[in-house]
């Protein structure tokens, strides 16, 4: 499955890629939706790029998934969230973006590109959801893939909510 989508900020895109890479913003973005059991495994330079790595353990209701997927949960369940800025000093700025769930069968990789168009930025998420599970991998990644939609517009609404709230773009 494919994500692909367009998200604009109100504000420079220098700025932005300032915000997505500044630790303080992850840690109030982690505070606005609830979840206090995080941290960081890595913030900072690395020879490849600028690397931010989040895990957290979460627990999955069993009732909220289907049956088909329910055998794939297993025990490890720590959420990875990483993203990898490679370009950072000229538009566009580009990042690898990488997601996991313990040992859910499922890979969800893609790129972020930071555009600036009349001096507002625009985000490009482009996203694959791919498992190799025989038989079923299609649902599988279908239903992954759903929820990371449903996290990408979480988080977008969020962004701006920060955004806003530290005066960076002005209120609604």
């Amino acid at each position: 499955m494919k994500v692909d989508r367009y998200q604009d900020y109100p504000l420079p895109a220098q700025q932005l890629l300032a915000v997505l890479t500044d630790r303080h913003f992850f840690e109030a973005r982690h505070v606005m939706s609830g979840v206090t059991d995080f941290h960081f495994d890595a913030f900072g330079e690395q020879a490849d790029g600028f690397l931010i790595r989040i895990l957290r353990d979460v627990k999955i209701t069993s009732d909220k998934v289907p049956a088909f997927a329910k055998r794939f949960l297993g025990s490890n369940n720590t959420l990875v969230q990483e993203f990898l800025w490679t370009e950072r000093n000229v538009l566009p700025y580009r990042a690898r973006y990488r997601f996991s769930l313990g040992s859910v069968p499922v890979e969800v990789r893609g790129d972020v590109t930071i555009t600036e168009r009349n001096g507002q930025a625009q985000q490009h998420l482009l996203i694959q959801v791919h498992s190799t599970v025989p038989l079923i991998g299609k649902k599988l990644a279908a239903m992954v893939g759903e929820r990371v939609e449903d996290a990408l517009n979480s988080d977008y609404r969020a962004t701006l909510r920060y955004l806003r709230e530290k005066a960076l773009i002005p209120s609604s």
